[in-house]
């Protein structure tokens, strides 16, 4: 017995580190393909108190890049609003790592929409320095799209495997139309956006205006515009002369 009890020791301890050592490589590998992470924060307003991560986004800011690593949002049942008015619609406000923070409201997590995370990072160092969660209303199911979301509702209901997905043709065309529909039906999405020069000022370069006594602007008269023989008068001039100049000497 204490033989057995050693060796089921030993296979505990060995599975333990098994486990830890997946776990430490699928690390390594994310921070490898994705050199950098955001992790945003979320609290109810008046709830200060209560400040709860929200989502984790691995990213390459060279390649805009991304993996979701985590979701959990607010749910609507277990949140109520902190308000003074208990009618009010309950805020919440998302916390970025450099302090600074967005507002939205508790219904736009609900769990019938879409979200949409949109990350600014900058060209400088690749931090992200702006962020914002929004809903989107989830596209219409084309009939493939709805009749494979009725198997998987009946495999849970049943207790039985998600069942795959019908394959896909081995055509290229076929497979970015099933990645662009796959891309279309994602619950979550994230964009980077990549930190960018805005458009540089016009500045006004006219004279400034001439006013009365009274502080009144005085109305300019339109200046119209010369005639080419008003331009080059002086052209017409010379010709004239070294015509004049050229015959005298001939006779």
């Amino acid at each position: 017995m204490l033989l057995l009890a050693t060796a089921l020791r030993s296979v505990i301890l060995l599975c333990s580190f098994l486990s830890l050592s997946l776990a430490a490589s699928d690390t390594t590998t994310t921070n490898a393909q994705f050199p950098k992470s955001i992790t945003l924060s979320y609290e109810i307003i008046g709830d200060s108190h209560n400040i709860k991560p929200l989502v984790t986004v691995f990213y390459d800011p060279k390649s805009r890049k991304h993996s979701l690593s985590s979701w959990t949002p607010p749910t609507l049942d277990s949140l109520k609003s902190t308000g003074p008015e208990p009618t009010s619609a309950p805020m919440v406000r998302i916390h970025l790592p450099n302090g600074s923070s967005t507002v939205t409201t508790l219904a736009a997590f609900s769990e019938e929409l879409h979200h949409k995370i949109d990350l600014w990072v900058s060209p400088d160092d690749g931090s992200v320095f702006s962020a914002a969660v929004s809903s989107l209303s989830p596209p219409p199911l084309s009939a493939e799209e709805d009749h494979y979301r009725k198997k998987v509702a009946r495999a849970k209901a049943k207790g039985k495997p998600i069942p795959a997905r019908p394959p896909v043709p081995n055509t290229k065309k076929a497979r970015e139309e099933a990645a662009r529909q796959l891309k279309l039906y994602e619950p979550i999405k994230v964009n980077l956006l990549l930190a960018e020069d805005g458009p540089a000022p016009i500045w006004n370069t006219r004279a400034p205006p001439q006013v009365d006594a009274e502080g009144r602007e005085v109305p300019q008269e339109e200046q119209q515009e010369k005639t080419f023989f008003q331009k080059y008068w002086w052209v017409f001039l010379i010709v004239a002369l070294l015509s004049m100049g050229g015959g005298g000497g001939d006779k």
